[in-house]
């Protein structure tokens, strides 16, 4: 289980608060924390690609993707995020590249990585920010025509060309979409959102997740707020950035 995570604002304002992130010494050690647990994670041993998915809409995971993406950077690595929700594309909102190709056309095999892939102008005081690819400008019914066993491999090559990939999917009990993405890369993170999180939901997620064989590589509790579900586990949090001048 990850650190526990208070989101500050929902997924349509998600590069602000990627932005806010590194200036919050809190959230910034949370996300750090969570990132360090996640490079240790044994199926990130020989690959680097995350899928990043939820139960339900609005548990925060477009949010965790980018910022996940800049920690990611700011530790000195390249990092690719990958708008894989192609009935929302809100990182595609948030960052730009409607009238790009993108994920979609990659996957169909009508695009190269260098037309789909670009860099995310995300100032920050400590990163120029990451490689994007938006989810391109095919709806979610063209995922029917993909070729996965020609997709998958051409996945893999484009992400053995970062340090590691963050793919942000729609919710698993939402769409089929997640499943699909799922057999692509090499790991799976679920956002949970604290307070609202149906157990018996999160059960069916994890099962279906389990069906495709890519590991779970932990769960981040999201807009977690002390004061309504209990104390942090993690009492001393950002006590040495606290210290810093």
């Amino acid at each position: 289980m990850a650190p526990a995570l208070e989101g500050k604002a929902t997924s349509g304002a998600s590069l602000k608060l990627a932005q806010m992130m590194l200036e919050d010494p809190e959230v910034a050690d949370a996300y750090q924390e969570l990132f360090g647990h996640l490079r240790l994670a044994p199926p990130l041993a020989a690959g680097n690609s995350i899928l990043v998915t939820s139960t339900a809409p609005d548990e925060g995971k477009t949010t965790v993707s980018l910022c996940l993406a800049l920690t990611a950077s700011c530790a000195g690595q390249t990092a690719l995020l990958i708008d894989g929700d192609l009935r929302r594309c809100s990182l595609t909102a948030a960052i730009g590249g409607d009238d790009n190709a993108g994920l979609i056309e990659v996957l169909l095999g009508q695009a190269e990585a260098g037309e789909a892939v670009r860099r995310a102008a995300i100032e920050t005081p400590k990163t120029d920010g990451v490689s994007f690819m938006p989810a391109g400008r095919k709806p979610a019914l063209a995922l029917g025509g993909v070729d996965w066993s020609k997709a998958r491999p051409a996945f893999k090559a484009i992400s053995q060309e970062f340090g590691l990939v963050f793919l942000d999917s729609p919710p698993v009990l939402a769409a089929n979409d997640a499943l699909l993405f799922a057999g692509m890369v090499d790991a799976i993170l679920l956002v949970v959102r604290a307070g609202s999180a149906n157990l018996d939901e999160i059960k069916r997620t994890k099962e279906l997740l389990d069906s495709v064989g890519t590991p779970i590589i932990g769960a981040v509790l999201n807009r977690f707020k002390p004061k309504l579900h209990g104390p942090s586990n993690q009492p001393y949090s950002g006590y040495y950035r606290r210290l810093r001048p």
